[in-house]
């Protein structure tokens, strides 16, 4: 075998990432694939997928979601779905994660269990 046929080393996979900043050999001119922008020509699998970060979710957010559905239990999981709701909209809005949904809807069913709790405190209360 010559050195010209001797197979190039590489991922044994083609769809494995690429480090960032390498890039893939391009079609010489005036051969068959290219298309002069440095993309495969429609129809052809690409060299590589690029991929797309992954947007975390804030921690907290679900925690106070968590906390909010179960806030029937002795009504202190309520308190602390409110408590993480509020640390997690605040982080979610400085740091882009996602999650604000989660720390919302955590907010509202603590709130809602805390409310539930003044009901039955009260009418208990003016029922004598």
């Amino acid at each position: 075998m010559t050195e010209s046929d001797q197979p190039r080393p590489g991922p044994a996979d083609p769809w494995q990432s690429v480090p960032s900043g390498v890039q893939p050999p391009q079609p010489a001119p005036g051969t068959p694939g290219y298309t002069g922008y440095g993309y495969p020509p429609p129809g052809m699998a690409p060299y590589y997928y690029p991929g797309y970060p992954a947007k975390r979710t804030n921690g907290l957010a679900i925690a106070a979601l968590v906390c909010g559905i179960c806030g029937f239990l002795y009504f202190i999981p309520a308190i602390l779905g409110i408590v993480f709701g509020i640390i997690a909209v605040r982080q979610t809005k400085r740091d882009g994660t996602d999650g604000r949904g989660m720390a919302i809807a955590g907010i509202v069913t603590g709130t809602l269990w805390l409310a539930l709790l003044a009901l039955i405190v009260l009418i208990l209360a003016t029922s004598n």
